[in-house]
């Protein structure tokens, strides 16, 4: 897989409480999914799930980080006004600000149908978010068990690992989000993926 820049994506609490006061949030509880708006990455599925979350705890936002137009973006926005989440759901568009985002968040959310590995997963548990995620594609192996997992497709398991996390202890959170950060300087970050080239291009042209 890619590596992960374990440099540009730490976390900087300065930078939470600035982009905090500037996304305009004080106690509620911010999801930050981050990903083009196309069939792959459900998004229905998980706008689904955050209504039935929002159900037991009111206090959840939900931004969304992505090209927000074109047709599957504008039938996704659609179903957000009728599931009635206007006010709790934040269009952010295409932003490359993804640190400071993911400073300001408190977990990071990702219900994708189909996968390949996802950097932007990686680069929030390197951020110690937790994370609720579909176990779809190359996931289960970048989050082990540092993450909560679900089946793809399946709004009322990941509403669940939401409320799940959410129900944590502030303590438990930031343990789940050390064990992350860990898991992907260790196995995901450009050291050890450089390492991992470097033993492959040995394995190679060892009989040559």
């Amino acid at each position: 897989p890619n590596g992960i820049d374990t440099a540009e994506f730490a976390s900087d609490p300065d930078r939470r409480r600035s982009m905090r006061a500037r996304m305009g949030v004080e106690k509620e509880f911010v999801w930050l999914a981050a990903g083009r708006i196309v069939p792959a990455k459900d998004y229905p599925n998980l706008l689904r799930a955050f209504q039935k979350l929002r159900q037991h705890r009111s206090e959840a936002r939900l931004w969304i980080a992505g090209d927000a137009f074109g047709a599957d973006a504008l039938a996704v926005r659609a179903l957000a006004t009728d599931l009635g989440l206007d006010d709790a759901v934040s269009w952010l568009g295409l932003r490359r600000n993804l640190p400071a985002l993911l400073d300001a968040a408190d977990g990071f959310v990702q219900a994708s149908a189909w996968e390949g590995m996802p950097l932007a997963v990686g680069e929030a548990m390197a951020m110690e978010k937790p994370v609720a995620a579909s176990s779809a594609g190359g996931v289960s192996e970048l989050v082990g068990d540092a993450g909560v997992l679900v089946p793809s497709r399946n709004s009322d398991a990941l509403a669940a690992a939401m409320l799940e996390i959410m129900q944590w202890t502030p303590e438990s959170r930031r343990a789940l989000g050390n064990a992350a950060r860990q898991r992907i300087v260790q196995n995901f970050g450009m050291d050890a993926i450089a390492d991992k080239w470097e033993a492959l291009y040995g394995t190679l042209t060892a009989g040559t």
